[in-house]
């Protein structure tokens, strides 16, 4: 080992989770972790019992090549740590370091010296890439998506408080959780860290492990919320709303019929329809934003059908799409804006409250829909911002189809959420400014979420709010070259590299 490696590796320790890994997985690990330039001294396996008959081997195996055990109890981890003399503790969850990982990982963190906790990419034992988001802690409360190399400064973790005994099985989410919570710095470094290995079915504890860390840290930071397991590691968080608010759902339109499903049908009168029948969130008002050559006997339907909920806004003015919303936004009373197309069809009953409750979190700015097209097929999952022009994730995916990180059964942050259902503060629309006329027919919304994100707070996706979009039903779907030229004056550089979503 020469000075700079040893130097090095005197700098770190690494902790190797060995929960649902077999004697051969645990040392496989562990070999690729001493041949990545760790010292022997400096790697604990972490074992759940080293006192029990089921541990012997293990231990006799780990201590053969000069490395230690700790017992996964937060006492004797908070022990370690505070005597530890490394700078950095790297915590090892199923998976075979890369060689290279401590010159790339500590290279990381000290370019970045804020940065407290870092995470990074990896691939599978398929060689699959694996690309995970910036840090994102909407997700985080419901999946676990950090991956097999957590790496964190040890002065950081001690200022935590260390570990806690009830996190058994799920400290590092614990950890993590904790860590923004007291406004330390986590941060994705975009490099691949290890080759994850395959899960074992140790899915009965640490899976219920996780799901009571988030309950724990939602009650600790005064948020009320129910969780739902999806499946191992995978969690709903249901938020509950706090108060009544009124959700104005503001929705332009002209009027217009379309053949959907083989039905004709108007569509602003069926939307709503589909929505009072449906939505089990009662408190709402309907500002319908009407073209002045709406015909009477849709807006006497729309009276039939919402009654006293109804508030019309007259437009005689040429289609500005973004015009239509801001008068829609003047004339709302509610606390919260529903911004809604006409050409959609709810489908999700709890709708309204799964997006609510996203929008009354904390540094949430805006919240978007999962919508389909008429063919059942993903219309938006979230809005993708890479080279200047802006896309729809997961656009035309089947049914039932997900990438590596659960994008699509998590809630979690995105660059952006089309307009066509989105639900934000009222009194945020106003200080952003609305929508722009400037566009008043397309990426109108890409320019609401970039101004929302640039005073700090997020767009956040949630896959429990459904609803079929029939896109372009309504209104001429082309794109003009100054819509384009105007968005890309205002946000190019904002632009140039999706973040968030890395569908593989």
């Amino acid at each position: 080992m020469s000075v700079s490696d040893a130097a090095l590796a005197a700098r770190v320790e690494a902790w190797i989770d060995s929960a649902g890994c077999s004697v051969g997985d645990v040392m496989r690990i562990t070999r690729a972790v001493l041949e990545a330039g760790f010292a022997p001294a400096g790697v604990k396996v972490m074992v759940e019992h080293p006192a029990g008959d089921d541990a012997s081997e293990l231990i006799r195996e780990v201590e053969s090549v000069g490395v230690g055990v700790l017992a996964e109890e937060a006492a004797e981890l908070n022990g370690r740590l505070s005597t530890t003399g490394a700078e950095l503790l790297f915590l090892i969850r199923k998976g075979f370091v890369e060689a290279d990982l401590l010159p790339k990982a500590v290279g990381f963190l000290d370019r970045f010296s804020a940065v407290d906790v870092a995470y990074g990419d990896s691939v599978t034992v398929n060689g699959l890439p694996r690309l995970r988001p910036p840090f994102s802690p909407m997700r985080l409360r419901t999946n676990d998506y950090l991956g097999p190399v957590v790496a964190a400064r040890v002065s950081a973790l001690r200022r935590l408080g260390g570990f806690r005994p009830e996190a058994r099985r799920a400290h590092v989410l614990d950890l993590v959780l904790r860590a923004h919570a007291e406004g330390l710095v986590v941060a994705l470094d975009p490099q691949i860290m290890a080759t994850e290995q395959l899960t074992r079915d140790d899915f009965a504890e640490t899976s219920p492990s996780q799901a009571a860390v988030v309950a724990a840290h939602l009650e600790r930071i005064g948020v009320r919320a129910s969780i739902e397991a999806l499946e191992p590691f995978v969690r709903r968080v249901r938020y509950e709303i706090e108060g009544d608010p009124l959700v104005s759902i503001v929705i332009p339109t002209r009027g217009s019929s379309a053949t959907i499903a083989g039905r004709d049908r108007v569509l602003v009168v069926e939307a709503i329809r589909g929505i009072i029948e449906r939505s089990t969130y009662r408190n709402v008002e309907f500002v319908v934003v009407a073209d002045a050559e709406t015909p009477p006997e849709t807006v006497e339907a729309l009276e039939e059908l919402c009654g006293d909920r109804l508030r019309m806004a007259l437009w005689d003015a040429p289609f500005n799409f973004s015009a239509k919303m801001n008068r829609g936004a003047a004339v709302a009373r509610g606390d919260y804006l529903l911004l809604l197309n006409d050409d959609v069809e709810v489908v999700t009953d709890d709708w309204i409250e799964s997006m609510l409750g996203l929008a009354q979190q904390e540094g949430v700015g805006i919240v978007g829909a999962q919508l389909y097209f008429e063919d059942s097929t993903v219309q938006h999952a979230g809005q993708i911002y890479t080279g200047g022009v802006a896309g729809h994730a997961a656009f035309g995916w089947v049914g039932g189809r997900d990438d590596s990180i659960k994008s699509m059964n998590t809630d979690h942050e995105v660059s952006g959420v089309t307009a066509a259902c989105a639900l934000m503060a009222r009194e945020l629309y106003f200080e952003v400014g609305g929508f722009t006329l400037a566009l008043p027919g397309n990426y109108n919304d890409v320019d609401l979420n970039l101004k929302i994100r640039a005073t700090g707070r997020s767009a956040v996706f949630s896959p429990w709010a459904r609803l079929y979009h029939f896109e372009s039903k309504s209104r001429d779907p082309r794109i003009l070259e100054s819509d384009l030229t105007t968005l890309q004056g205002r946000w190019a550089r904002r632009m140039q590299v999706e973040l968030y979503s890395r569908m593989l």
